[in-house]
């Protein structure tokens, strides 16, 4: 439904007072709206039109059908409110990605005092997704959430509805998730790594751990010691009963560097920077060894 400007923001002012941002939220009368649908109108209508028709033709039958049609409407109204009432969301997983692309959020849903059926949730502009939950239990769904731009990204405000049973009158609510998603930098393509030096400058260390690899020298041998790692030339030379230590080397760290992107704006940057740590990690594993930091002078962002 379009809304003028104004009332729309009252209106929006309105419901962020009355249904503050939680992390988790339960469904009650001060949460719930309910209005009948266009075939709510329109069997009330039907309604309306036997109970005239009744009394003009002094008719008992006709006056009872629309005195039930309108009882059962009655009771509509309870049982549409009655199932949401006591509905329970909280925040789940979240799955963050890149700018411009889509993140995921996941609802899980439980319920406490009684069953709930045919309940669609959805976020502004988005196609609904039904659920049911039993009583006792609890369900998770996951909705899709558009990252416009890079950084955190807040749930919008969760429609939550039902038409359950008759379809005659619609309950609803919005519910505002303390839930949000990463959008990570969108990745840029750039033919110039902006890092230090290349493979010739890194330096190697080592990670401290026992290997097979590289060796480090000898120490004194030890009851226990593998035999394979025993000095036997050193000892047949007079040397002593030495064995031999190696280590696991680990790649050199390679770091990319913020000021090495001059004249580009703060998005660019970091959008090469992405596509480059994505590239190290990927391609070259041995080069990359894991450790991939960005230098941007003033901090890591």
């Amino acid at each position: 439904m379009l809304m003028p400007a104004p009332i729309r923001n009252l209106y929006e002012r309105w419901l962020a007072r009355r249904l503050p941002p939680a992390r988790q939220v339960v469904l009650d009368q001060r949460r719930i709206f309910i209005f009948p649908t266009g075939y709510g109108f329109f069997y009330l209508l039907v309604s309306a039109l036997l109970f005239i028709g009744g009394i003009n033709y002094e008719n008992n039958l006709i006056l009872a059908l629309a005195f039930l049609l309108a009882s059962l409407f009655m009771v509509a109204i309870l049982h549409t409110f009655r199932n949401l009432s006591g509905l329970g969301m909280r925040n789940g997983d979240s799955e963050s990605g890149f700018a411009g692309e889509e993140g995921a959020l996941e609802i899980v849903l439980f319920a406490q005092r009684r069953d709930h059926h045919c309940v669609w949730l959805r976020w502004p502009d988005q196609d609904g997704q039904q659920i049911s939950i039993r009583r006792g239990e609890e369900e998770s769904l996951w909705l899709n959430l558009p990252l416009p731009e890079r950084g955190r990204v807040t749930a919008p405000r969760l429609r939550v509805e039902s038409r359950f049973p008759l379809g005659l009158l619609r309950s609803w609510s919005y519910v505002s998730m303390d839930h949000y998603c990463l959008a990570w930098p969108r990745p840029q393509e750039s033919p110039d790594c902006p890092a230090d030096g290349g493979k010739e400058n890194q330096q190697s260390f080592s990670s401290g751990q026992t290997g097979n690899d590289e060796f480090q020298g000898l120490r004194n041998y030890t009851a226990g010691d593998s035999l394979r790692r025993v000095d036997w030339k050193g000892y047949a030379r007079g040397r002593g009963l030495n064995t031999k230590q190696f280590e696991e080397p680990v790649g050199g760290r390679l770091w990319l560097r913020w000021d090495r992107l001059q004249g580009l704006g703060e998005e660019q940057r970091l959008s090469i920077l992405c596509y480059w740590i994505l590239q190290l990690g990927s391609a070259a594993p041995t080069l990359w060894s894991g450790v991939a930091r960005a230098d941007t002078g003033s901090g890591y962002r």
